[in-house]
């Protein structure tokens, strides 16, 4: 057979395990064991030299896998990694109702945390474990050590999701049921999930040390600050960042959703072509505002809700017009099936600018909130809503419903705008989003 040592191969319990110990050339002197059970093979080491032991070790492995299948046990265990690999097929094959790709990526530092835990063996401690990890950002793939409890919490139902999985494949007889509960000494309190977006003040700041960086970074040369130190890569980020605030802030399309975007995902329209196309003529003025509100863009958006067609404000067309310059500039390609924005995420530099620019953190009531990318699309929707906008239309737009954005959104205004929208009568211009020049 090539992998028995000649003269060790016997078998017992009616020839069905067989007994032996493995040619020379693997290196041990330990006996094995071999059977298959549920047309699988089984192959387990005795862990010992003796060979009257090893029978007797062996016999009992032997004994306790037939045990568990007559007792409608889990006989193959699996581990988290490889049944997670399969879930995502199952997913992408369109077999699965999931089709969230959020679900995925959260997934991923399930599986990295827990990858090698057998299914069929999962408690509640070993979530609880996972959620320390997670919390003390003491695993391999973490970029930050500050998780919000809703993120948790997020965690605990892509889990629960597959776990039902688990149990209709039959890699587990029984699911981990009420999990927020069983773990609430993990969680804590439930957070206030009101949404943290930019003031119009904010958000001119945040352009603004944007814009301070990029200088910066356009000042320096060659590697002045340490050998292989690319400031022209580094200059390329940080104008693409640079850009993907603005398309943010006009699109309030989910980052995933940006990330996704391709150049023929996009449509950049003039309103005076449209209306000329119906044989209307439409004339702007030249300054600012008016270009602001002459051009769009039309958005074919991807996102962990599936697709849908987003409308862009004048800054979005801008920015996708800065950014083909960009491209240009440092010999990219803007190919149809070319990613608009080519970076798999902003995480890092946003990060830097949003402490450079002392926004990362908002004081609510004796906690500290913070803000991050998703901040962008909140700082949409509010500026939308104050532009009198209704929650179903900005909602359509962006993908959520009008009642969320209700919830989340409408409900928490500062007092001070609530009263600014119900007594204001002699209103100019509506307010714009605007990128700074």
């Amino acid at each position: 057979m090539g992998i028995y040592r000649q003269g060790t191969k016997f078998t017992i319990r009616e020839g069905k395990l067989t007994i032996f110990q493995k040619d020379k050339k693997y290196k041990t002197d330990n006996w094995y064991g071999r059977f298959f059970i549920e047309s699988k093979q089984v192959e387990k080491s005795s862990k010992s030299k003796n060979k009257k032991e090893s029978i007797k070790i062996l016999g009992q492995i032997y004994d306790d896998y037939f045990s568990k299948k007559r007792l409608g046990l889990v006989v193959h265990s699996k581990s988290f990694k490889d049944c997670w690999k399969e879930f995502c097929d199952d997913i992408k094959q369109g077999t699965q109702s999931i089709t969230q790709s959020g679900y995925i990526q959260k997934g991923k530092i399930l599986s990295e945390i827990m990858g090698n835990l057998k299914v069929d063996r999962l408690t509640y401690d070993d979530l609880g474990d996972y959620l320390v990890k997670r919390m003390e950002g003491s695993f391999k793939g973490n970029r930050s050590r500050s998780v919000q409890q809703e993120t948790l919490r997020g965690d605990l139902r892509v889990f629960s999701i597959f776990d039902s999985w688990l149990v209709n494949k039959g890699y587990k007889k029984k699911k981990l049921s009420n999990l927020q509960k069983n773990l609430r000494k993990y969680l804590g309190k439930k957070e206030d999930t009101s949404r943290l977006y930019f003031n119009r003040e904010e958000y001119q700041k945040l352009l603004n040390v944007s814009k301070k960086r990029i200088k910066e970074c356009e000042d320096r040369t060659g590697n002045s600050e340490g050998k292989g130190y690319n400031y022209k890569r580094v200059l390329y980020q940080r104008k693409l960042l640079h850009q993907f605030i603005i398309f943010g802030v006009n699109t309030g399309i989910r980052v995933g959703g940006i990330l996704n975007l391709k150049w023929e995902d996009v449509q950049m329209r003039d309103k005076r072509d449209d209306y000329m196309s119906k044989g209307i003529e439409k004339n702007y003025g030249k300054d600012f505002f008016n270009s602001l509100d002459r051009y769009y863009t039309i958005n074919n958006v991807k996102d962990k809700t599936g697709v849908h067609t987003n409308i862009g404000l004048g800054g979005s067309y801008f920015s996708l017009q800065k950014i083909k310059e960009l491209k240009q500039q440092y010999g990219k390609s803007v190919g149809k099936s070319d990613k608009i924005f080519d970076v798999k995420s902003f995480s890092d530099g946003f990060n830097k600018l949003l402490e450079e620019s002392n926004l990362k953190s908002v004081k609510s009531g004796d906690r500290f909130l913070r803000r991050d990318s998703v901040s962008l699309r909140h700082t949409y929707i509010v500026f939308q809503i104050q532009n009198n906008i209704s929650e179903f239309i900005i909602g359509k737009n962006v993908g959520t419903s009008g009642k969320m954005i209700y919830e989340h959104y409408t409900k928490h205004l500062k007092s001070i705008e609530l009263v600014e929208k119900l007594t204001g009568v002699n209103k100019g211009r509506h307010l714009r989003l605007v990128s700074v020049k």
